[in-house]
């Protein structure tokens, strides 16, 4: 009995050291995976955006049609980003810069949806069968969750002087997914375009291999094509026709134009020659002193467009 009484205490001094601790775990309102889901599908919507079309030029980019969306701070960051990085200027001004672009997204969000294979959670009703619980717990024998983040953003510009369209951007939507799978209580195994390859509970398979995900295909409507605009030059808008009686009075007060005479025609007949054939005087083929020196008396000149030989004392 006392050796019984001293093991004990000899064991109680051995673990008397020994003890266990606890740490606080919390949890944001959003969790990672949807926003990582989020961001994921902000970004590589934005970089199907070509900006090149406005490189060099004096932009105002116009965030207000992203007014009400989910990360709108993110959204519009990543937006100036990818403007900034294609050679855009970006002026906060309106009234000085020559082209304004304007933002929109048509979605920028998550859903999910479960796949159960098994028995799933149920309730009874309260005493409706004696000794039962009210309550039957899931019983999954596979298990999967499949949550996708969506977005879809589009852009356009155009010029602040003249109001015409200069560009488009097209619209694509893109899908981004995270899958959670369990089989036989076993789990999570992760897949998706978030993660870089299978992950089994938050650690990533060495096996595994990441998929490339598949471009998102191209829609065919005339809003969705990403085009470029000729920046036109402003045309003024066509003047009133004037009627015939204010044709008469403007022609009536403007002054008759003097017509002037016409001219001699350079045009004569000689020997060997049409009547409309030229007829070049012999003073211009002759120096200033009028004789032609160098020339013996008598000598014929030869008009290369007239063809014909014409004597320089002819008159």
């Amino acid at each position: 009995m006392v050796s019984s009484v001293r093991a004990a205490i000899a064991l109680c001094v051995c673990l008397g050291p020994l003890g266990c601790g606890t740490t606080k775990w919390s949890d944001s309102a959003r969790t990672a995976t949807e926003q990582l889901l989020i961001s994921t599908a902000v970004d590589r919507a934005i970089e199907q955006i070509d900006f090149t079309p406005l490189a060099g030029k004096n932009v105002h980019f116009d965030p207000q049609y992203l007014e009400g969306i989910v990360d709108k701070n993110y959204v519009i960051s990543t937006l100036r980003q990818h403007m900034l990085a294609q050679h855009c200027i970006l002026n906060p001004d309106k009234e000085t810069a020559d082209y304004t672009v304007e933002a929109r997204a048509g979605a920028v969000g998550t859903n999910h949806h479960d796949v159960l294979l098994g028995v799933p959670a149920l309730s009874l009703p309260t005493g409706a069968l004696m000794g039962m619980p009210s309550a039957i717990p899931e019983i999954p024998f596979a298990k999967s969750t499949d949550q996708k983040g969506v977005a879809k953003i589009a852009c356009f510009a155009y010029s602040n002087t003249t109001g015409q369209a200069v560009w488009q951007s097209g619209v694509y939507p893109v899908v981004c997914n995270a899958k959670d799978t369990w089989f036989l209580g076993t789990g999570p195994f992760q897949r998706g375009s978030i993660y870089d390859g299978t992950r089994f509970a938050g650690s990533r398979l060495m096996f595994s291999r990441r998929k490339r995900t598949p471009d998102p295909p191209k829609l065919l409507l005339s809003l969705a094509d990403a085009k470029y605009f000729d920046d036109l030059p402003f045309v003024a808008p066509p003047l009133p026709k004037k009627t015939s009686q204010e044709q008469v009075a403007a022609s009536a007060a403007k002054p008759a134009a003097s017509t002037p005479a016409p001219a001699a025609p350079l045009t004569g007949t000689s020997r060997g020659l049409g009547a409309t054939n030229p007829v070049v005087p012999a003073q211009a083929l002759l120096p200033a002193n009028g004789t032609a020196s160098g020339l013996p008396s008598g000598s014929v000149l030869t008009l290369p467009s007239l063809g014909q030989p014409h004597a320089s004392g002819a008159k």
